[in-house]
């Protein structure tokens, strides 16, 4: 199979895409960063979330934004390898927010809003997987 020229669309949205990933980077590294100061400046609540957070969740965290990027990269090189990258992130991005929200206790500790932003990670991530199989489908990425 030959591939095919996308159309210009799909470079500016792999683009924004990569931008939003990088922002997840960027949000990964100031949690890993935080310091003493900067948690106790933190509503309790929050400072209870932080330090009970197993570190496995922290490793899912890490997969999910860094898988994410990558994946990103991926479609603006228009490599197929996009889409098994992407899948692992929401996998990790799942189990992340599944987490954080029903076992931590977010949801009882915040309320129902504080599902809406995971929430529109997780449709990001779909998105990225859905956008990454047109693009295979289509022979846009090889």
């Amino acid at each position: 199979m030959e591939k095919v020229k996308s159309p210009s669309w799909f470079m500016v949205v792999a683009i924004i895409l990569l931008i939003w990933d990088l922002f997840g980077i960027m949000a990964f590294v100031m949690q890993a960063m935080m310091t003493e100061e900067m948690l106790t400046a933190m509503p309790a609540e929050d400072q209870e979330i932080y330090r009970n957070t197993p570190s496995w969740i922290t490793g899912a965290y890490f997969v999910a934004v860094f898988g994410a990027t990558l994946g990103s990269l991926a479609l603006i090189l228009k490599k197929k390898w996009a889409m098994p990258l992407f899948i692992l992130s929401l996998i990790a991005v799942i189990v992340q927010m599944s987490y954080t929200l029903f076992a931590a206790g977010v949801l009882e500790l915040k309320g129902a809003t504080s599902a809406i932003f995971p929430l529109i990670i997780v449709f990001i991530g779909a998105y990225q997987i859905i956008l990454s199989n047109q693009a295979i489908k289509k022979n846009w990425i090889v």
